[in-house]
């Protein structure tokens, strides 16, 4: 027999954890020496140890190793050998798929692409739009100050009691101006104008169009490819170019007496539509 210290070096475990199995009734020693207390272990309870660790390793709790221990149900067993089959199976299509995207990586980089990737643009198409009654601001500002034109625009629909009919838009009159300035007018479609100075109606007619997926500074891809669509339709550009902001950082649920955006959406997942009056 071996004793405790001989054991633990065997099987290259911890005495503390081979007294806690003790304890437990899960290694239970096969002698005890009734006057010192000694603890003695046959060859058989290395056999033993060996199951205990296997099962450990298959993430089975000490109190279910016990039970399978003492039942010695190769059901079960087989039950648990197959759970374990099917999760490392899947650890291998991870694991798999991981090295995959990693030589796709290599792959990019070698070719000199972008490995961070861009927006994501729909189709070109037609729409077509009805007249809209809109209220509008349009003012000359650095491009980091737009959101502030934004507020304004609200706060004057909030004062003028307008109620909101629609998304929010731009238009880019100049975007190449001193300073970074660009001149936007922002749009918003309204029911009511109250004989408002503001209020202008946007005509109707066949827009061309493009959605875009992706951060606000990700749009000049956008305007870029409608731009080569209108051409290669032979189509003629009727007017100015607009932005509709169908998800971003405007709520969807407005609030125009407390208008905070909505900082929870991702950029990538904003959704802009660029549209083009064409005849």
């Amino acid at each position: 027999m071996y004793t405790i210290g001989k054991l633990s070096k065997i099987c290259d475990l911890p005495v503390k954890t081979l007294r806690y199995y003790d304890d437990i009734g899960l290694l239970k020693p096969s002698y005890i020496d009734s006057e010192t207390n000694y603890r003695y272990y046959d060859y058989d309870k290395i056999e033993a140890i060996k199951i205990i660790l296997l099962l450990k390793s298959l993430h089975i709790p000490l109190a279910n190793i016990k039970q399978i221990i003492e039942s010695a149900d190769h059901v079960q067993w087989n039950s648990i050998i197959e759970q374990k089959i099917s999760e490392l199976a899947k650890q291998k299509q991870q694991i798999t798929k991981k090295i995959e995207e990693m030589e796709q990586l290599k792959i990019k980089i070698a070719a000199g692409v972008p490995m961070i990737q861009g927006p994501i643009l729909s189709d070109c198409y037609f729409e077509n739009r009805e007249d809209t009654l809109v209220y509008t601001l349009r003012k000359k500002v650095q491009l980091k100050f737009i959101d502030i034109l934004v507020k304004n625009l609200f706060d004057q629909v909030y004062a003028y009691n307008l109620k909101v009919n629609g998304k929010l838009m731009a238009i880019f009159h100049d975007r190449d101006l001193k300073d970074n300035e660009v001149d936007v007018e922002v749009l918003i479609p309204v029911k009511n104008s109250n004989d408002l100075d503001g209020c202008k109606i946007l005509s109707n007619g066949k827009y061309a169009c493009i959605t875009v997926k992706g951060p606000y500074t990700d749009l000049a891809a956008g305007y870029e490819v409608l731009k080569m669509w209108i051409d290669q339709k032979n189509l003629t550009q009727n007017g100015d170019m607009m932005e509709v902001y169908e998800k971003g950082l405007i709520p969807a649920n407005l609030d125009l007496r407390n208008l905070r955006p909505n900082l929870s959406r991702h950029p990538s997942d904003f959704l802009t539509k660029i549209c083009v009056p064409v005849i």
